[in-house]
């Protein structure tokens, strides 16, 4: 291949020379030529691009693996921040957890003892976040949580330490406080502002909170630390609840001794509930008209390791703040059920029914073991519930209560007359008794003969609707007579027969109510029992 050649000649060409021949002699020598200019253009621009593909070949072959080294130190320190992160903070609502914020409390306690700087650790419980995702759904539950992290950030100060302790529980470290009075205007603000409604997942929500408040003093010898100072902080919030919840309460010593009292009820009821070693007492109820027992009321009762036990009003609403009452309720409905099936026929045994039972969704089927498992007559066992379970008149309550009613078992409205709706229940739901409230008969002693006219409309309204009527705490003699006067149909309370264990239900079984006296009018004497402690 040639290039050049003047004028005759194309810029790029092949030339060759081909010898003519004639007779076998060479005669003559053509040259010949071929133009190759545009072959070779179009050669060239392949190899340029050629050139250009291994050039970038090359190049990719070194960018892959270094972007991917690039991308994997990425992702590696996003994982590490991350990880970082989440040592540090709760997942769910972004605040700082449990472990950071005791480290950040005690490097301000030691500023503080250093700088002589007053500094206040809020303790703050969302109430009853157990009924709300029990009701509503964890997801909801997950959402208020998320809305209480960002109110409790809106209204706190950047310097403030804002964490999530755990489950429901929040706290709050200020140091910009100088008073107690200061702390507990921050405290009712706090309040005001979780109490707002919200939107939790698509679901209106309205809550409460209860709120500790404990001042420290980092001059004190010794000073407290981030342990013992949260702990005080959560003593004092327990206090609120145990008010009534939605409030705040400032600590103070001696709510440190009633805390460990706390504490120790709690793990007596854990251990009870483990190994089932509650106790059931049973109190007699009494037909006015025969005086013999057509029933015992089951009553549950705490050992408290001492010989005696521990009242029923301190340990129940412990173990519904603990979330037990449904496996409790549930034990309470087997032993009662079991004892029962001991008895002579026709003698009924009531059981008391939680509203903690009815939402979780428990009580239909606990009532069917018991029933099972016992082989009592479903007839013979009363169900009592009070107006507090139908206030909200769910669907699924009454479902429930229809269910049991399937079963064969009495349903039985306690405490009749205390609330503002008893009448309307009365149709609404079919019972089979009503049992009026102790505070009606405990009235009957007063002067007020308003009360024996209240007390005799029920007895006509239960009559009227074909109900059983019982009256709860029986303790005079008075009252006893009243009650019989009225046509009351059975009668319950300390003076006929106080609650007893087990084992001494049987003589009370054989024992008469009454007994005659000269003229033949029926005596009313307490029974000589042991009273539980």
């Amino acid at each position: 291949m040639k290039t050049g050649g003047g004028p005759d000649r194309p810029p790029v060409f092949v030339e060759a020379y081909v010898p003519v021949l004639s007779e076998g002699r060479l005669t003559a020598v053509t040259e010949v030529y071929v133009d190759q200019t545009e072959k070779l253009a179009v050669y060239q621009a392949h190899m340029a691009w050629a050139t250009v593909g291994l050039v970038g070949l090359v190049g990719l072959a070194f960018a892959l693996p270094a972007a991917g080294f690039f991308w994997r130190s990425r992702q590696k320190r996003k994982a590490d921040e991350r990880i970082s992160f989440l040592a540090h903070h709760d997942e769910m609502t972004g605040l700082a957890n449990r472990s950071t914020f005791m480290a950040a409390l005690d490097a301000a306690i030691e500023a503080a003892r250093v700088g002589h700087e007053p500094l206040v650790v809020f303790y703050i419980d969302v109430d009853r976040f157990k009924d709300i995702n029990d009701s509503l759904g964890h997801d909801v539950g997950d959402g208020l949580l998320r809305v209480v992290a960002r109110r409790l950030r809106a209204i706190t100060d950047p310097r403030d330490l804002v964490a999530r302790i755990g489950g429901d529980e929040f706290a709050i470290v200020r140091e910009s406080i100088r008073d107690n009075a200061s702390a507990q205007r921050f405290a009712q603000e706090l309040i005001a502002t979780l109490a707002t409604p919200c939107q939790a997942n698509g679901h209106d929500v309205t809550t409460t909170a209860s709120i500790g408040i404990l001042p420290i003093d980092a001059q004190a010898t010794p000073a407290p630390d981030a342990v013992l100072a949260l702990k005080r902080a959560d003593i004092a919030m327990y206090r609120a609840k145990a008010q009534g919840r939605n409030r705040w309460c400032l600590f103070s010593p001696e709510m440190d001794v009633e805390l460990q009292a706390r504490r120790q009820l709690e793990q007596m009821i854990r251990r009870a509930n483990a190994d089932e070693s509650f106790e059931l007492h049973f109190q007699p109820l009494y037909d006015d008209r025969h005086g013999r027992p057509v029933g015992f009321e089951a009553l549950l009762r705490l050992p408290d390791g001492r010989g005696g036990h521990v009242a029923p009003g301190v340990f129940i609403p412990v173990a519904e703040d603990m979330g037990l009452v449904s496996s409790i309720g549930a034990w309470v409905l087997r032993r009662a059920c079991k004892v029962a099936s001991r008895w002579p026929d026709g003698v009924r045994v009531a059981v008391n029914l939680s509203p903690a039972q009815f939402a979780d969704g428990s009580v239909v089927a606990a009532v069917e073991a018991a029933l099972r498992e016992s082989g009592l007559a479903p007839h013979l066992l009363e169900l009592e519930i009070t107006e507090g379970l139908l206030l909200d008149e769910t669907e699924r309550v009454m479902r429930d209560l229809h269910a049991l009613r399937a079963l064969g078992t009495s349903i039985v409205m306690d405490d009749f007359g205390t609330g503002y709706s008893s009448l309307s229940y009365l149709w609404k739901f079919p019972f089979d008794k009503i049992k009026i409230d102790r505070s009606f008969v405990s009235a009957l002693s007063d002067a007020d003969p308003s009360v024996g006219n209240i007390v005799r409309t029920i007895v006509a309204l239960g009559q009227q609707l074909h109900l059983k009527v019982t009256a709860e705490g029986v303790e005079t003699e008075l009252q006893a007579r009243f009650l019989h006067d009225a046509e009351c149909d059975q009668l319950q309370g300390f003076l006929l027969g106080r609650p007893v264990p087990e084992r001494q239900v049987g003589p009370l079984l054989e024992a008469p109510m009454a007994a005659a006296n000269s003229d033949g009018d029926a005596r009313y004497h307490p029974r000589e029992q042991p009273i539980p402690g």
